[in-house]
């Protein structure tokens, strides 16, 4: 469908007063017989998937591991926020709400099997607790959430072959010494405990940048955090966009992402190790963030009908996020192949293959009609999915051999 239809469809459901509508196209349904089974296998038990499953390509390609490939892609999408949600406070009750959400979520799963080794009814109660919990100051259940959403990450077991490359401080260039010059701020303001610092992104490979994004390897993160706490850092007027880690944190985290560290980031201050995971199991992964996001894009179509955030309210940065995933996604696949796009050729790329433009979608989304630029991301991000699926052959219709 196109955005359009997608948005009188929400339209019509608010007019008939259907709560938390969510419009979910065969495509969405077929490819979560990958990306999300257990919802597959509900729709099929309703007679709803008559389209067909698929599959991935690899022969490697995790196997039972695609029943918690959903649930790591949730997790870690919410996990990687924490670190700006503390230092940066970027939160809100919402945030807070969705977070409670996904580890309610890991608890249930676990108490059926699927997260070996997680005492799920221990941690569904003490999400209620926290949730339910009053007067708790924001630091303190920011950081009883990163404590909970580590535990979880603890028990995953990468099934794919990783191994293991360090990443060291080498001589930069004098410009790039003078573009990273922060890290002896930072050396001072977090002291012995900062083991390394390494930046990616594009103050690493471009010219002209808004922001720093860079990930900060510690000794006792938590204390870190508190020292970090609503600082909101910048650099000659670019803010740092930090996360926070302990070593076995990041080896953790990095081992559910899209991307591999040591392929695209600048270890600027001491070392750190990180895994490097194979293509293919970087494309399934990018892919599945695509299908999470698309739902949740979905999913916020109908509050947003109407809605015009004021240009200090939270929510206009989410509705202009949200108007960006595909070019996410696409940056996202081609980096996991090797393929480095830049901002504007993402965005060229996209409109090429869908005619979505991102730079005006994102500035509808903040100041105009953030329910039809979401509508129209959802779209194109459905588009995106399947273009990158037809260049990297990740996923295919399952075959009836199978």
């Amino acid at each position: 469908m196109s955005g359009t239809e997608l948005l009188e469809i929400h339209r019509w459901a608010s007019r008939a007063q259907l709560e938390n509508p969510r419009v979910i196209s065969p495509f969405t349904l077929e490819w979560s017989s990958v990306f999300h089974p257990r919802f597959y296998r509900a729709a099929a038990q309703a007679g709803l998937a008559a389209q067909g499953a698929w599959e991935p390509v690899a022969v490697n390609a995790r196997d039972a591991g695609l029943q918690s490939l959903w649930l790591e892609s949730v997790l870690f999408l919410s996990a990687v926020t924490l670190s700006a949600a503390i230092v940066q406070s970027r939160f809100s009750e919402g945030t807070l709400a969705s977070k409670y959400d996904r580890l309610w979520q890991a608890g249930r799963l676990a108490t059926r099997g699927l997260v070996p080794g997680l005492q799920g009814e221990r941690l569904m109660q003490d999400v209620e607790a926290m949730a339910s919990a009053p007067g708790i100051p924001d630091l303190e259940r920011l950081l009883a959430i990163r404590r909970r959403f580590e535990e979880v990450i603890a028990c995953f077991e990468h099934p794919a072959p990783v191994t293991g490359v360090n990443m060291a401080q080498t001589a930069l260039p004098a410009g790039m010494r003078a573009r990273f010059a922060f890290v002896d701020e930072l050396k001072e303001r977090i002291g012995g405990k900062l083991v390394c610092v390494i930046v990616y992104g594009s103050s690493v490979n471009s010219r002209h940048f808004a922001d720093y994004d860079l990930v900060l390897v510690v000794e006792d993160p938590e204390a870190v955090l508190r020292r970090l706490y609503a600082s909101s850092p910048v650099f000659r007027g670019k803010e740092l966009n930090v996360g926070v880690y302990s070593p076995d944190e990041l080896w953790r985290m990095q081992c559910l992402s899209g991307d591999n560290l040591a392929g695209y980031g600048l270890c600027i201050y001491g070392e750190a190790r990180v895994p490097a995971k194979p293509v293919d199991d970087l494309l399934l992964r990018n892919l599945s963030f695509g299908i999470v996001r698309q739902r949740q894009q979905l999913g916020m179509i109908a509050a947003a009908l109407g809605d015009t955030p004021d240009p200090a309210d939270d929510r206009r940065n989410l509705y202009e996020y949200f108007a960006k995933i595909p070019a996410n996604i696409a940056k996202g696949t081609f980096g996991a192949a090797g393929q480095r796009l830049t901002k504007e050729e993402a965005h060229q790329w996209i409109e090429s293959v869908c005619g979505f433009q991102t730079p005006r979608m994102q500035q509808l989304a903040g100041t105009g009609e953030p329910g039809r630029a979401l509508a129209e991301s959802a779209v194109a991000t459905g588009a995106v999915l399947r273009a990158l699926n037809e260049r990297f052959n990740i996923v295919r219709p399952l075959r009836a051999s199978s």
